[in-house]
């Protein structure tokens, strides 16, 4: 003997008092019916009325508890991704200028110990030119937007312009494009450092890229990350640990590079000084010199 059973949801509708559920009682040998679709309220109602069956009430319970009638939270705001994307801090930027300046002291042969206030502007100008392409984030913080930082001041075609027109300014070396390629060098290393810059160091392929090629939109990254970047998405992120951390690890990494390279710059310049002088080499006929 085969028994159906079947419960029926309706909808009830009390005076002065929101919309319910209703469950009807399970009855036996019940012909299988289609279910039917939900009504609106009042057809609800109606229908409930209607019915001889006897129904379970749980308006009274949720209203004992009310936990359990209330709303799903919404979800958390998403959080724009260009405001998360890490970036280099300005320490490892200043540290790359440097390098350049280093390279034009090698390159002009300028005893820099003896004449370091003379070439103190070509210093400044390298370090500021190397963290140049930052100025989208100052724009971004100013104009309260999200999508400038990382933007065309981060491309290799804008890099080659700004190298142009600051040869054209101002020879920092003897000749235009010598000139110009310092001011490459310096510009295009903050570009190689956000290539490498992510959240997590390693072969993580963390970075978040940087428009080389712009204005094709195409992001370049690099998968091996060496500089875990800053947070820039509000101002308490700016001084957060995490950031201090980040700040800390540049500077004694940056810094131990920049110590060796010194170390190894005044040994190579030592070796050169103290080499001896070639002599001149002696007379194949003495006599005949002695003679003369």
């Amino acid at each position: 003997m085969h028994s159906l059973c079947r419960i029926t949801i309706g909808r009830r509708s009390a005076k002065g008092s929101s919309p319910c559920s209703e469950i009807v009682h399970w009855r036996r040998n019940w012909e299988p019916m289609r279910a039917r679709p939900c009504l609106p309220t009042s057809t609800g109602g109606r229908y409930a009325g209607r019915s001889s069956a006897s129904t379970i009430n749980f308006s009274a319970r949720f209203r004992q508890n009310p936990l359990a009638r209330r709303p799903n939270p919404p979800y958390p705001p998403q959080r724009n991704a260009e405001r998360l994307r890490p970036m280099a801090s300005p320490i490892a930027h200043s540290f790359a200028g440097f390098w350049t300046f280093l390279v034009l002291v090698r390159q002009c042969r300028i005893p820099i110990v003896e004449q370091w206030r003379q070439y103190l502007p070509q210093f400044v100008v390298l370090v500021l030119l190397a963290c140049l392409p930052d100025v989208d984030f100052l724009m971004e913080l100013g104009f309260r937007a999200t999508e400038l930082h990382r933007g065309f001041t981060h491309s290799l075609p804008v890099a080659i312009l700004i190298s142009l027109a600051f040869s054209c300014a101002w020879r920092i070396a003897p000749g235009f494009w010598r000139s110009a390629i310092l001011y490459f060098t310096a510009y295009g290393s903050h570009l190689l450092i956000d290539l490498c810059t992510g959240t997590q160091i390693g072969w993580t392929k963390s970075g978040s890229g940087v428009p080389l090629l712009w204005p094709w939109p195409k992001n370049f990254s690099s998968p091996l990350i060496l500089i875990p970047g800053v947070r820039h998405q509000s101002f308490s992120a700016l001084f957060s640990i995490d950031n201090v951390w980040s700040c800390t690890y540049e500077l004694l990494t940056f810094g131990a590079i920049t110590v060796v390279a010194l170390i190894l710059w005044t040994h190579i310049l030592k070796s050169k000084t103290n080499r001896p002088a070639p002599q001149a080499a002696a007379h194949p006929l003495p006599e005949l010199r002695h003679h003369e």
